[in-house]
């Protein structure tokens, strides 16, 4: 009498993928914006959420207080990169944010918007980046639907698409994963 074999172990692979870490978060945004990682709210903030962030580079690990200290954090160096004059006109050359949405968001200025955070934050040539265009007009949707007011836009309304629109490129998989 033989006995058959056992079956094969199922093993699980790692993942080819991983997280940035707290450290490595902080510092690719101050890079991908040009805002010191010692800005005071940048600062502030960090200090507030890191140990929300991802402390092992292990995918199986992210949780749900990730997210959210993620996107605190790229609020907070969009917010930094928008509210001083001199970064944000070097950042997005040409756009005009003492304009109303509707005109600032003309053709040009959405290029300008569109054409400086993607051209910054998405690598190229990478297998797992994701592509170029498809990053702007996902971009492109977020500032249409934020720019509905029409004539009605509240004062500052530009920067504040500015700012969200950097922050949901900054605070995506982009930074995130390595």
């Amino acid at each position: 009498m033989s006995l058959a074999p056992l079956p094969p172990v199922d093993v699980l692979r790692p993942a080819d993928i991983g997280l940035r870490v707290f450290d490595e978060i902080n510092a690719t945004m101050s890079g991908l914006t040009g805002v010191s990682t010692e800005h005071a709210e940048v600062r502030a903030t960090y200090d507030s959420i890191r140990q929300s962030l991802p402390t092992i580079e292990n995918i199986d690990t992210f949780v749900s207080a990730h997210p959210v200290a993620i996107a605190q954090l790229a609020i907070q160096y969009c917010d930094a990169l928008v509210g001083n004059a001199g970064a944000r006109a070097s950042y997005f050359p040409g756009f005009d944010f003492n304009a109303e949405p509707a005109q600032a968001f003309g053709q040009s200025g959405r290029s300008i918007v569109l054409n400086s955070l993607v051209d910054r934050m998405v690598l190229q040539g990478l297998a797992t980046e994701p592509v170029q265009l498809e990053v702007q007009n996902e971009l492109d949707n977020l500032i249409t639907r934020l720019t509905t007011c029409g004539s009605n836009c509240p004062t500052g309304r530009t920067e504040t698409v500015v700012k969200s629109s950097c922050a949901a490129l900054l605070g995506s998989a982009v930074t995130l994963v390595q």
